[in-house]
């Protein structure tokens, strides 16, 4: 009996020490990993990229307040209000996807969602002169494909205005009459 209360004790020691030494190691991989993202995110220019999308933001907030009816027939005193207010927008947007804000939570993103060896081969392709060329030619590449699917919208406009008027008329039809033709109440 003692023998085995014995054996017992010497096999939870074994495993408390076990679990010991891997909660360590588990930790270590984990901020070695954390750091190899942020390698990543260096190596990606990932705070030029962010800034470069709020900047886009930014001039297309502007060019839509612009183009808004009523912008050319604003007083100074009017433009300077929209002016502030502008700003003030921009500074909540930046807060909340300026780089600085977002980092911590995409180096969790890619902790979270790549292996340590993905990262290591993403690492070492963007590394590579080809890597950045991907990098530098990136925001060009995505500003003609909003362009283009910009364009694209202006060209479905039409059919998709069609197809909603086509699903009102559809929805009216099928209305009972009642509905249709109910009376107004009136008010005293």
């Amino acid at each position: 009996m003692m023998k085995a209360k014995n054996n017992s004790m010497r096999c939870w020691i074994a495993t408390f020490v076990l679990a010991l030494a891997v909660v360590p190691c588990a930790r270590a991989d984990e901020a070695s990993k954390r750091a190899k993202v942020e390698e990543l995110i260096t190596v990606m220019h990932m705070d030029r990229m962010m800034d470069q999308m709020l900047e886009m933001m930014k001039s297309q907030a502007e060019q839509a307040m612009q183009q808004a009816p009523g912008a050319n027939s604003l007083t100074s005193e009017q433009k300077q209000i929209v002016a502030d207010y502008q700003a003030k927008t921009l500074q909540i947007v930046i807060d909340s996807l300026g780089w600085k804000s977002l980092e911590p939570e995409f180096v969790t993103l890619y902790t979270e969602n790549f292996t340590e060896e993905e990262i290591d081969g993403m690492v070492t392709f963007y590394k590579s002169p080809t890597g950045q060329a991907v990098l530098n030619k990136m925001p060009q590449l995505m500003t003609a494909a909003m362009q283009l699917a910009q364009s694209r919208m202006v060209d479905i406009q039409p059919k998709l205005k069609a197809l909603s008027e086509d699903l009102t008329k559809q929805l009216e039809a099928t209305m009972p009459k009642s509905q249709e033709s109910a009376p107004e109440t009136k008010k005293n």
